[in-house]
């Protein structure tokens, strides 16, 4: 096909991108609020004012209103355009990539104009809500089991069966022992069946980026999480002092408790499940403990904490604010839709 011809049809890409990009934005924001994504006309949240059309043109209409609401002047999120970019650079790279660079392939540039919708979509939701739509999960599993008819001489059937089951094993440890989540491993589940043995290249990128990511997130965040885990002590050790001296419930002498705690969309609350009631002289007042940290601890959006208790001291409490792994993991199903196999081989060719 002559340059010209591509450049067109890459620009036209860019541009049909920037185009899902604005409608992502609006299923980002209204889906996890229960809002039509349809009927309801789109508006500045500041003022109410309907937008008209020349407010909403991808990317361009941001930079011209430098971010702001023609009517009112309220910031606009700079997200909003970063994700009409993504999107068009995404869909742009993903005709280049399966018609420019290669024999054309038009199923794959097929499923990536609903791939990357899906994985942006519940990377932002990710960040904001801390969950991955189920919805997400289950769009990504249909587009696996339909490359099992799609591109069946690009990887076998069962070895799609095969990375599901490992991955399946894998990541339910990981969620047992807290370290993803349900929507991880549904995710996942799907990009399996998608990606067969690929998927494991995916997986370490993700892991990769999630643990630089983290590595960073936890050095910025100690201080912070330093002064919530003393406050949370405080807090707790008033609680416990009040049961020791009413002889409600405490940890006999010798022995210790770990109590779990966490805070989710803003509201603390204790795992009182995980208590262990053979080293406690009675039970403790759960409800005091429970209404006493909703009341005080109120400006912290999510994250764990746990307290120990030795015999009739609050030892310690340590507090660590939640990290999201959607994003890394939808960083990692990309590199792998596009490179997956290169990364795979290179990998096998070192032994």
């Amino acid at each position: 096909m002559p340059i010209a011809v591509n450049v067109v049809y890459a620009v036209l890409a860019f541009i049909l991108g920037s185009v899902i990009g604005s409608f992502l934005n609006v299923v980002i924001l209204r889906t996890p609020e229960k809002m039509s994504i349809v009927t309801e006309p789109s508006h500045c949240f500041s003022c109410g004012h309907r937008l008209a059309w020349y407010d909403m043109f991808p990317i361009f209409s941001y930079l011209l209103l430098r971010g702001r609401c023609r009517y009112c002047g309220e910031k606009f999120s700079p997200r909003y355009m970063i994700v009409e970019l993504m999107t068009a650079v995404l869909y742009c790279f993903s005709y280049l990539m399966f018609a420019v660079f290669q024999p054309a392939d038009w199923w794959k540039i097929a499923f990536s104009a609903v791939l990357f919708p899906v994985l942006i979509v519940l990377s932002m939701i990710d960040i904001d809500r801390f969950e991955i739509p189920y919805w997400c999960s289950a769009v990504m599993a249909a587009l696996g089991i339909a490359a099992i008819f799609v591109f069946p001489n690009d990887i076998v059937w069962y070895e799609r069966l095969i990375a599901m089951g490992v991955i399946l094993i894998l990541f339910a440890v990981l969620v047992l022992i807290g370290g993803m989540g349900g929507g991880d491993l549904q995710l996942m589940l799907g990009a399996s069946l998608l990606l067969g043995y690929r998927v494991f290249a995916g997986l370490l990128v993700g892991i990769i980026c999630g643990a630089v990511y983290g590595s960073i997130k936890k050095f910025r965040d100690r201080n912070a999480e330093k002064e919530l885990s003393e406050r949370i002590f405080k807090l707790v050790n008033k609680w416990y002092e009040d049961q020791l001296d009413n002889g409600v419930g405490f940890v006999t002498d010798g022995k210790s408790d770990i109590i779990v705690g966490s805070i989710s969309d803003g509201a603390p609350d204790i795992e009182w499940e995980f208590l262990d009631e053979k080293v406690w002289q009675g039970l403790p007042d759960k409800s005091a403990l429970s209404r006493m940290l909703r009341e005080k601890i109120t400006d912290e959006r999510e994250g764990g904490f746990k307290i120990h208790i030795s015999g009739d001291r609050v030892a310690k409490v340590k507090y660590s604010r939640r990290m999201v792994f959607g994003p890394f993991l939808a960083v990692g199903i990309a590199v792998s839709w596009f490179a997956g196999s290169y990364i795979v081989n290179w990998y096998a060719s070192l032994f």
